[in-house]
């Protein structure tokens, strides 16, 4: 009965009889208050699309204390938001946000998971994958290191792995480990719990939303960042671009979670691609707006980069080459064993000659690592970031280091003291052959740069 209605309503909007969709849609809702509240909502589209905004507002104000009634308050606060892009000073919806902000507190609602997929087959196909929905555990035994050196690197500059991780579902095979078990868990909405009233109010008014048809590409990976995304309701999936020119569905966000933080705040290109696996609603919060809400408040700041943190590490953890070939137990106990440091930009991390620190892993930033030949000349070498390793050669070679390597930016990178080289080589050899294969492969390429003469000035 109500799947015939839908449809018929559907049908009528398709073809632009609002008038119709709205009656039959209202008539749906009627059948079932409880669990049909979205064709409440749609039948006030049909009233916008009639020009009867008075009616339209009327429903999206019910529909928004419904939802509030309900425990639903991001839904709430989107059906609000309808209200005012038709009337930007309704001063009722105004009131309701902030007597919804002054009971709760908090406006986010229920826990959401990170939804990890596991890669089943060399050929990935989604509907294959394996979903592990574990809530993210907390995290406290990375040693830190260095100076922080602004306040953003503050809250980088926090610990990050735990000594007591809670048991994971068992992964269908070790090269896709769930790796949200490794991140401190944060609210869904931090951007809107640690704001007073009127700012609140204030950002409401500003910030845009947008709805999205399933299967609309909603970011591009490689694309420029201009916006933050919160997802108020449906479901996105985070596609990442592989080294053989296919993609892979990583990850799955839900209501709650909010995702383009990351190149936003690194100020580079988009990391992945985003589309909505269903029909979806978000906040756009646009870059200005974003920067007005970090600078005023750092409570804010603290969270966006302690968010950006953790998923720079579980980008890391998930697809380095380095971490690949161990199962879960052991790359927790391995990557225990790296300290985070953060870096000023021109800051030598290996010394051509000099003492060798260790084993690093690039989380983000830019190293540039050059030499000197015997003559004096300077050559360089390569340009390496996110992901890349350095130091290995010297470490599996047992002698000084062969070159330079100096960050061009403010860089973060885990490092792995010498004498902790020693546990991997022993416990890991899984590690220790891509090492040594990713050692082969540099040698071959100086060789070639030396006699090429490639890089000197």
């Amino acid at each position: 009965m109500k799947n015939k209605l839908k449809n018929k309503a559907n049908s009528y909007f398709d073809r632009g009889n609002y008038k119709k969709a709205a009656l039959i849609f209202e008539e749906v809702y009627a059948l079932d208050e409880y669990n049909e509240k979205i064709m409440l909502l749609r039948a006030a589209r049909c009233y916008e699309l009639l020009k009867d905004n008075k009616k339209a507002i009327l429903i999206y104000i019910r529909v928004a204390k419904e939802y509030a009634e309900s425990g639903f308050l991001l839904k709430a606060i989107a059906s609000l938001k309808n209200v005012l892009e038709l009337e930007p000073n309704h001063f009722e919806t105004q009131e309701l946000i902030a007597d919804l902000y002054a009971k709760n507190g908090k406006i986010y609602e229920k826990k959401s998971k990170l939804k990890t997929f596991i890669k089943n087959d060399t050929t990935f196909k989604t509907k294959e994958a394996t979903k592990i929905e574990e809530e993210i555990t907390d995290a406290e035994s990375l040693i830190i290191e260095g100076e922080i050196i602004s306040k953003e690197d503050e809250f980088l500059e926090n610990e990050i792995f735990t000594n007591e991780i809670t048991e994971p579902a068992p992964p269908m095979r070790p090269k896709a480990i769930d790796a949200t078990t490794l991140i401190k868990p944060l609210p869904e909405i931090p951007l809107f719990s640690k704001l007073d009233k009127e700012a609140f109010i204030h950002l409401m008014n500003k910030i845009e939303l947008k709805k999205y048809r399933k299967e609309n590409l909603i970011i591009k990976e490689g694309d420029e960042a201009d916006a933050l995304y919160i997802i108020l309701s449906g479901e996105v999936k985070i596609i990442k671009e592989m080294s053989d020119e296919s993609s892979m569905e990583i990850a799955r966000l839900s209501d709650g979670a909010f995702f383009g933080e990351m190149a936003l705040l690194g100020n580079s290109q988009r990391m992945a691609s985003v589309e909505a696996a269903t029909e979806v609603e978000l906040f756009i919060m646009s870059r200005e707006m974003l920067d007005d809400i970090i600078n005023k408040y750092a409570s804010i700041r603290k969270t966006l980069f302690q968010f950006y943190r953790n998923r720079l590490l579980y980008n890391i953890i998930n697809f380095s080459p380095m971490f690949q070939e161990i199962d879960k137990d052991k790359r927790l106990l391995l990557i225990k064993k790296f300290r985070s440091k953060r870096l000023f930009a021109n800051q030598i991390i290996i010394e051509q000659n000099g003492e060798l620190p260790g084993l690093f892993l690039i989380l983000e930033g830019k190293v540039k690592v050059y030499r000197f030949l015997e003559d004096g000349t300077r050559q360089d070498i390569i340009t390496v970031s996110r992901g890349a390793i350095i130091g290995e050669m010297s470490l599996l070679k047992g002698g000084k280091p062969m070159a330079y390597c100096s960050t061009l930016e403010k860089t973060w990178v885990l490092r792995l003291p010498p004498e902790d080289f020693k546990f991997l080589k022993k416990n890991y050899p899984e590690v220790i052959n891509y090492l040594k294969s990713l050692k082969e492969d540099r040698e071959y390429e100086l060789d070639l740069l030396g006699k090429l003469n490639i890089g000197i000035y």
